[in-house]
């Protein structure tokens, strides 16, 4: 588990103490190992972004007459993720989960090899209007799953929609969408609706 804001990383070793087989990890996820700014909010953990867009009233969604959220920025360190493999001895992922506010984009770059590899069985990451301030379309995470070999659909409740690409898709609600290899059929069947 990777958590890039001190604070929340804090929360996450908290409610983790009792298992064991958790490796916690106080840095991000890129496709470089750097330090970065990034933008957090105290009273609202869920705010990491490295925009700073997404403090904005604009992004509260259907709230009358919103306010601009105060934040601070702090310096956290990102590493890639084939690096991060590698140094592990981790040969696949089973499920890699996304959660980053904006950099998915950065955080897929960062497991190409893996990707080429088709060492990863499933991804499931977000897709909102962060990706607006992000400019990482959801096209955009079509083309890159695409171009590995992956399917990619809609997160519901009880299965995954596997679709193709349509500009509609582009309606940036707050969705969870999931990332399967072609290859995989025995993933799909178990995930999909049908």
């Amino acid at each position: 588990a990777f958590e890039i804001a001190p604070t929340t990383f804090s929360k996450l070793r908290q409610n983790t103490t009792a298992f064991s087989n958790i490796t916690l990890n106080s840095f991000g996820l890129s496709d470089c190992n750097e330090e970065i700014d990034v933008f957090f909010d105290d009273t609202a953990d869920y705010l990491t972004s490295v925009y700073r867009d997404v403090f904005g009233p604009e992004f509260e969604a259907f709230k009358r007459g919103a306010k601009e959220r105060s934040f601070k920025t702090i310096k956290a360190r990102v590493v890639r993720g084939d690096d991060y493999a590698r140094e592990n001895n981790i040969q696949t992922i089973d499920l890699l989960k996304i959660d980053v506010e904006g950099m998915e984009k950065s955080v897929l770059r960062g497991f190409n090899d893996m990707f080429q590899k088709k060492s990863i069985q499933l991804v499931q990451f977000e897709y909102n209007t962060t990706n607006i301030a992000s400019k990482f379309l959801l096209r955009d995470a079509y083309q890159f799953f695409n171009d590995f070999g992956y399917l990619v659909g809609k997160l519901y409740p009880n299965y995954v929609e596997f679709r193709n690409y349509h500009y509609r898709h582009e309606d940036f609600c707050g969705l969870n969408m999931i990332a399967v290899h072609k290859e995989n059929i025995e993933l799909q069947k178990l995930l999909g609706n049908s």
